[in-house]
């Protein structure tokens, strides 16, 4: 693994990346203090799976790529000096090839909004549907609003809990987690939305500096515009929000831009892909197909339950209440007892449009 060169190419690529105007991180941004926010896996012949190591806020997993003369990068994570970051690590890390090619997987803030630190002589894929709602005001969508409307509130009770800590662990870690929390909020200040510059509609093929990436629509799910992004001979997929799962168990996938109506079917559009391992945009790689079944299974039987809820007369707020997903409860745990609201929420507007009451 390139780790080995660690200490003889660190010094370089910062240098590089400097003089490029890449690491431009403040300690108003990073609250690392030179710790590393990212750690990475070789999980192929330069394939590197990327996820936050908690010393600053990322939200997502991306992935990395090097090739003969440069490298790719799926999703730029959750903010400017996040992605900056990710970049600087890359190079001092994992390779110090310039990266050329950017791929977001789905439009949301935490998988494309470091989409800015990207000068335009690097090319951005995503699915036409990204770069429609990254030009149609993204930053007031919301999914935005609601994952970030919360956090000054949140900052606010971290204070006051370090206020009444007596130990002193427990109040260092509260306040490290009030410093990446109060970085993370100055960091989303500066998001300026740059969309994909390069766009798909069904399938493209990318084949660049010896190697090939297959990029694939197969139907609308956890947005309206999600891409599968899949390495036929590394035999690896990378499924953004899509499709999550973990080793043992699996994760759901927020819906609140769902579409859980369609989102079984294109599962099978997954499935039929001849992949190995799958790479989820959060949570760990895992090999297990039956995940998959479950997913499917589940919101098969949430739309079920919904729909049936609204012809009864309820509104969202009441159906919430009572929709009864315990039946999954072996797959996803006791979590799965109560639905997420933007769930039904969002389901109720699908119906709303399919059968106006």
């Amino acid at each position: 693994m390139f780790n080995t060169r660690q200490s003889a190419t660190r010094a370089t690529a910062l240098v590089v990346i400097l003089a490029a105007g890449i690491l431009a991180a403040t300690t108003e941004t990073d609250p690392t203090d030179g710790k590393a926010a990212w750690r990475f896996k070789e999980i192929a012949s330069g394939i590197f799976f990327a996820t936050g190591t908690g010393a600053m806020t990322t939200m997502s997993n991306s992935l990395v790529i090097v090739n003969d003369d440069h490298a790719m990068l799926v999703d730029t994570t959750v903010s400017p000096a996040a992605a900056r970051k990710l970049v600087a690590e890359i190079h001092s890390d994992v390779t110090d090839k310039p990266i050329r090619y950017v791929f977001n997987t789905h439009f949301h803030f935490d998988h494309s909004h470091g989409n800015q630190i990207f000068g335009d002589e690097v090319e951005i894929f995503g699915h036409e549907y990204v770069r429609e709602q990254h030009l149609a005001n993204v930053l007031e969508q919301r999914t935005n609003r609601t994952f970030t409307a919360a956090i000054p509130g949140q900052i606010e009770q971290l204070k006051a809990r370090v206020g009444s800590v007596t130990d002193a662990a427990e109040r260092a870690q509260l306040e490290m987690d009030l410093r990446v929390r109060e970085a993370h909020w100055n960091a989303l200040q500066e998001t300026e939305v740059k969309p994909p510059n390069i766009t798909y509609r069904d399938t493209m093929k990318v084949v660049k500096g010896g190697r090939e990436v297959q990029l694939h629509f197969v139907g609308r799910g956890h947005t309206g515009g999600d891409t599968i992004v899949f390495l036929p001979a590394e035999r690896i997929v990378f499924t953004g929000d899509f499709f999550l799962g973990r080793p043992g168990t699996n994760a759901l996938p927020y819906m609140g831009d769902g579409f859980v109506n369609e989102w079984p079917s294109s599962l099978d559009g997954l499935k039929a892909l001849e992949f190995d391992v799958i790479v989820p945009g959060h949570g760990t790689p895992f090999r297990q197909r039956k995940q998959i079944d479950d997913l499917q299974r589940y919101l098969r039987d949430l739309w079920k339950q919904v729909a049936n809820l609204r012809v009864e007369g309820l509104s969202a707020e009441e159906a919430v209440a009572r929709v009864d997903l315990s039946a999954h409860q072996s797959v996803y745990g006791a979590r799965v007892k109560s639905v997420d609201p933007r769930a039904v929420v969002r389901i109720y507007e699908i119906l709303q449009i399919q059968h106006p009451l």
